[in-house]
């Protein structure tokens, strides 16, 4: 099983507006992403940050 480590962050951009955060679970960034694209119809790229 792999772990999480400390150093590892996610960041959620938008494509189309100026929603951009950085998060420090995958579950987190995507449930972002996830209701970000939900509410807007906007493209989402969520990505690891090492």
């Amino acid at each position: 099983m792999e772990t999480t480590g400390q150093s590892e962050r996610y960041h959620v951009v938008c494509r189309r507006c100026t929603a951009e955060r950085v998060f420090d679970t995958v579950d987190a960034a995507n449930d972002y992403a996830d209701r970000h694209a939900g509410e807007t119809a906007h493209p989402i790229v969520v990505e690891r940050v090492d």
